[in-house]
């Protein structure tokens, strides 16, 4: 009962009732686009994050260089979460749809599709094989890149898609509603 009432004083606060409705709706979201989308002085949206983990409302969880807020009201599974913190990286949300819908790649056909050079899409493709959402595949010299589990990709996307705003994702969507 204790902590209802303490999340119910935490959302309160008009402030922190809109930093917590913005994790819901963009669930993954790190710092600085919370600041950037709150309008949130620095140490102001830090304390702010903090009751709201405190209270547990919201998860911060560290994923590469950024801390990622996820609401644990409706919390996504990890699985999901994993998958919503690579996606919120433009450049690996291109790579992913691109898998999506060609079903696999090579570096050299990704460099050429996101106009970045092969290192790059390198440095993309190792997080996202780091993480368990895409393998390397040999078909004689030739490596190949595919999703290892499509059907997630597509439901995370599918769920979260007004969160990412980009119309990559939105024509993603729009084809497989057409399926």
């Amino acid at each position: 009962m204790l902590a209802l009432i303490d999340r119910e004083k935490a959302l309160a606060l008009e402030t922190r009732r809109k930093l917590f409705e913005e994790i819901r709706r963009f669930p993954g979201v790190h710092f600085r686009e919370l600041r950037r989308r709150t309008g949130l002085a620095i140490g102001s949206l830090q304390y702010h994050l903090d009751v709201l983990c405190k209270t547990r409302l919201v998860r911060a969880e560290k994923r590469g260089k950024f801390i990622r807020y996820f609401p644990l009201i409706g919390e996504p599974s990890r699985e999901e979460r994993e998958t919503l913190s690579l996606l919120r990286e433009e450049n690996v949300r291109k790579i992913v749809l691109y898998l999506a819908d060609k079903k696999h790649a090579t570096n050299k056909q990704l460099a050429r599709f996101l106009n970045l050079s092969p290192s790059t899409v390198s440095f993309h493709i190792t997080k996202l094989i780091s993480a368990g959402l895409v393998s390397k595949q040999r078909k004689g010299k030739k490596s190949y890149f595919v999703l290892t589990n499509p059907a997630l990709v597509k439901d995370v996307i599918i769920t979260y898609r007004k969160s990412f705003l980009d119309k990559l994702v939105d024509s993603f969507v729009e084809t497989w509603e057409e399926i």
